[in-house]
Order: C-alpha cells, then structure tokens, then sequence
C-alpha cells in the first residue's frame, strides 16, 4: 500500500491504540521552528518547503539520498508540534525522521495498524506489526 498518509508520534504505549484515544495523548515535539530544523539538519538534500497561512500545516517534499519524500505538520493549540503526517516515505526515510525527532510510533490510520519501519517488504515499505508497536531501542536491527 504506497502513498498512504502515515502519523508519525510520540505517546506513552500505556495509553493503548491510537485509535482507541477518546483524547489525545501525544507528547508535543517542540515549535514548528524546531521540528522544521531537525528534519532539515537530517536530510542530505534540501527539501521545499511551503506554508498555508489558513491553516498553519507546513509542507515538505523532495528527496533525501535519492528517496521520495513529502510530509507535513503543525502547530497544535499548545503551539507545539504534535505529529507528523508523512504522504510518501519508505521505510528507511521514515527511520530517520522518526531517528531525528525522537518519536515511537507510526501509525496507519487507513488500515487502523501500527508499522514498523525497521522491517520492510521488498519495495522498502513498512511492514504491519503487532499491536500496539512501540519502536524502542531494543527492536531497532542490529548494525553489522
């Protein structure tokens, strides 16, 4: 399933399926101004970058090693950064944005699944994984 709309968060695993929030449990990434410069200092290709003033979501898309990618975000009430909203990544792509921004999880709302993007099918995209996957430390694969 290419192109899907992906979330990419930050959230204790205690609150259960994103799914299942009655509120939600995100915990802020910091200012537009922040997120915008650790995707930047990140991608080895400079991205364009856009903005629409009605509705604050910020636009970036472009390449980074030669990768597809296009992604938004914006400023919640609070003024901070609650998620992610990533339109084409692969797996890898998503790896370090998820690496730069410190984030736990990637969900899939139109399959109502978490993924995870450590493992991947042949075309490089994020496997489904098991419940509610938190993407710790311990479930990165081994380097070397």
């Amino acid at each position: 399933m290419k192109n899907a709309e992906l979330m990419l968060f930050r959230a204790s695993p205690e609150f259960g399926p994103f799914n299942g929030w009655e509120v939600p449990h995100f915990d802020p990434l910091g200012t537009v101004a922040l997120v915008t410069m650790a995707i930047r200092n990140r991608c080895a290709e400079p991205l364009r970058w856009s903005r629409y003033a009605e509705s604050g979501w910020i636009f970036a898309e472009g390449h980074d090693d030669g990768r597809t990618i296009d992604l938004m975000f914006r400023a919640a009430s609070h003024g901070e950064v609650e998620y992610l909203v990533v339109r084409k990544a692969d797996g890898p792509t998503l790896v370090k944005l998820l690496e730069a921004l410190e984030l736990n999880f990637v969900f899939d709302p139109v399959r109502n699944k978490y993924l995870d993007p450590y493992r991947c099918d042949a075309g490089g995209q994020p496997l489904v994984a098991k419940g509610v996957y938190e993407l710790t430390v311990e479930r990165r694969p081994a380097i070397g």
